[in-house]
C-alpha cells in the first residue's frame, strides 16, 4: 500500500501553493490604486481589478481598494483563483484590509484564506512593540504576541510606500513584512529595475519596472510614478494584468491550463520502489544552500553531496519524556494544538496504556496514515481542523501526528524538504520524533522509520518551511547511489 501511494500521489501541494499565495496575497504590488482622487501624500484613491493568468489562461480575478479614513489609510485586497493540483480544482478565495498611518506602517490588519471548506483567519493589531494576533482555524481561537523591534508592514501597504519615498531607477527599499500565512516576520526587497514604454491597448505608457524579493522567490511589477499597476509577472508561469471588471471576472471556460504539482517537480533517474531504500547519495545543484539544514543525524552533507541512512533509534524510554533539551519540541503552538482537549483525547485512545516513547509513536503514525484521506488541500494546516476535517496532504498530515505526539509526551518537530514519488523529487514534509536521536518518519505514506529519499532541508514550523520556495525550479539532484 505504501509503495502504490507513493507512486500515484504527489502530496507537497503545500509548497507549491505557498510560493504562489505567497506573492499573490502578501507580496503582490497592487494597492496604490488607480482612478478616483490624489491625496496630500500623493497617492491616488480608488480601486483597480486585475485578471490573474496562468500560462496564459485565465484562472481568476482579483480587486484592490485604497481609501482614506481620517488620519489613517485602509488599504483593502481581495482575490478567488481557481488552481488545478493532481487533476483537482481547488477554489481559493482570500481577503485582507490593512489599516495603517500616513506613512504607511501597519496598525490593523485582519486576513481570511478560504478553501472548498477549509477556512483560516488571522487579525492582528500593533500594540507599542507587539503585533497581537487573534487567530482562528477550526472554529478555535488562539492568541499570539509577536515582538517587534521595528515598524512593520503587510504587503498592502509596501507600493505606496514606495511610491512617497521614490521610483528612481536604481533605488532599492527593504521592509519588514508580515506574512499571514506563516505568522511571522521576512525582509522583502523592492528594487526599482528600470523605467521603460509599454504598450497597454493603443497607448504607449511609461512604468517603472520593479523586482520584489520576498522569502527567496523573485517576481516583477510595472507601475506608473503614481503607483497605478499595469502588469505583474511570477514563478510557475503566473502573471496579472490591469483590466476592467467585467474582464477581470471573465474566467476562462476550460480552466487551469498545468496542474501545479508537474510544475515543480524534480526530474530525476528511475529510483524502482523508493519506499524500501535505506540508503541515499546524491549531489545537489543549482540552488543557493546556505543557511539549511542539510547536515545532522541520518544526513551528512559536504561539498555538494549529500548522503542519508534511514535511522529507526532503539534507544526508548517511558512517556512522557522527562529529559532536557526538547522543552520546544513539546510545546502548543497556535497551529499545533498539542493542549487542546480534543486533540489530546484523541490522542489518549490511540496510545492507550502504551508507555515506552517508539511504540507509542509507530501507533500514532498508523492511526493518522489510516485516518487522513489524501488529497491536496489549500490551507493553512492546524492541527485542530485537520482532526475534524481528516483530510489534507502532507502539511495536514505531519501537523497533526506532531500535535498528537506532543500530546503524548513524545518531542517532535516538523521537517520540510524533498521526497523521490515515482519520476522524481517533490517538495515534502514530515514528523521528526526523538528517540534518543531524531528519527524521521513519514505518516503521510505509512513509514516507520521514512525511507532515505526524504533529504531534509529545514526544520521548524511553517515560517521556516516557507524557505523551501527558494528552492523551486532552481534545485537539481543528480542521484549518484542508493540501495
Amino acid at each position: 500500500m505504501v509503495a502504490k501511494l507513493g507512486k500515484t500521489l504527489i502530496l507537497l501541494f503545500w509548497f507549491a501553493m505557498m510560493g504562489l499565495l505567497i506573492h499573490r496575497t502578501y507580496l503582490r504590488p497592487t494597492v496604490v490604486i488607480a482612478l478616483d482622487a490624489i491625496t496630500e501624500e500623493g497617492v491616488k484613491t480608488g480601486e483597480e481589478w486585475f485578471g490573474i493568468y496562468q500560462q496564459g489562461r485565465k484562472i481568476g480575478f482579483a480587486r484592490s481598494t485604497t481609501l482614506v479614513e481620517g488620519d489613517a489609510y485602509h488599504l483593502a485586497e481581495e482575490s478567488e483563483m481557481e488552481i488545478l493540483a493532481l487533476g483537482k480544482v481547488q477554489h481559493v478565495r482570500t481577503k485582507i484590509n490593512a489599516y495603517t498611518s500616513k506613512n504607511f506602517q501597519l496598525s490593523y490588519f485582519d486576513f481570511a484564506l478560504t478553501s472548498n471548506g477549509s477556512a483560516f483567519s488571522v487579525k492582528g493589531a500593533v500594540v507599542k512593540k507587539e503585533l497581537v494576533l487573534d487567530i482562528t482555524t477550526g472554529g478555535n481561537a488562539q492568541n499570539q504576541h509577536i515582538p517587534l523591534t521595528e515598524p512593520i508592514y503587510l504587503a498592502p501597504n509596501i507600493r505606496p510606500a514606495i511610491v512617497l519615498m521614490g521610483l528612481d531607477a536604481g533605488k532599492q527599499y527593504r521592509f519588514s513584512l508580515f506574512n499571514p500565512a506563516t505568522l511571522g516576520t521576512s525582509d522583502a526587497v523592492i528594487s526599482v529595475e528600470s523605467k521603460e514604454t509599454i504598450k497597454v491597448g493603443n497607448e504607449d505608457r511609461s512604468v517603472y519596472k520593479l523586482k520584489e524579493s520576498f522569502q527567496g522567490m523573485e517576481s516583477f511589477a510595472w507601475i506608473t510614478q503614481d503607483g497605478e499597476t499595469l502588469k505583474e509577472e511570477s514563478p510557475l508561469g503566473y502573471s496579472m494584468l490591469k483590466e476592467t471588471q467585467v474582464e477581470a471576472k471573465r474566467l476562462d471556460k476550460e480552466g487551469p491550463a498545468v496542474d501545479v504539482i508537474s510544475l515543480v517537480r524534480i526530474p530525476s533517474a528511475d529510483l524502482g520502489d523508493s519506499s524500501r531504500l535505506t540508503y541515499l547519495k546524491a549531489r545537489l545543484s543549482g540552488a543557493p544552500l546556505e543557511g539549511f539544514e542539510l547536515d545532522g543525524f541520518r544526513q551528512t552533507f559536504k561539498d555538494g553531496i549529500i548522503e542519508v541512512r534511514t535511522g529507526d533509534a532503539s534507544t526508548a524510554y517511558p512517556l512522557p519524556f522527562r529529559g532536557q533539551g526538547h522543552a520546544g519540541d513539546l510545546k502548543p503552538t497556535a497551529l499545533i494544538q498539542s493542549d487542546d482537549p480534543a486533540i489530546r483525547e484523541q490522542t489518549g485512545k490511540i496510545v492507550g496504556k502504551e508507555q515506552d516513547a517508539r511504540s507509542a509513536a509507530l501507533k500514532l503514525n498508523t492511526w493518522v496514515y489510516d485516518s487522513i484521506v489524501k488529497q491536496p488541500v489549500v490551507s493553512i494546516p492546524s492541527a485542530i481542523e485537520v482532526l475534524k476535517q481528516r483530510v489534507g496532504d502532507c502539511n495536514e498530515h505531519t501537523t497533526l501526528y506532531t500535535a498528537m505526539a506532543r500530546a503524548a509526551g513524545l518531542p517532535t518537530r516538523m521537517a520540510a524538504g524533498i521526497v523521490y514519488l515515482k519520476n522524481g523529487f517533490y517538495y515534502h514534509a514530515w514528523p521528526e520524533i526523538w528517540l534518543g536521536a531524531w528519527v524521521a518518519i513519514d505518516p503521510t505514506f505509512g513509514q516507520f522509520p521514512a525511507d532515505a529519499t526524504h533529504i531534509r532541508f529545514v526544520t521548524g514550523d511553517l515560517g521556516r518551511q516557507a524557505d523551501i520556495v527558494r528552492l523551486v525550479g532552481k534545485l537539481k539532484v543528480d542521484v549518484l547511489e542508493y540501495r
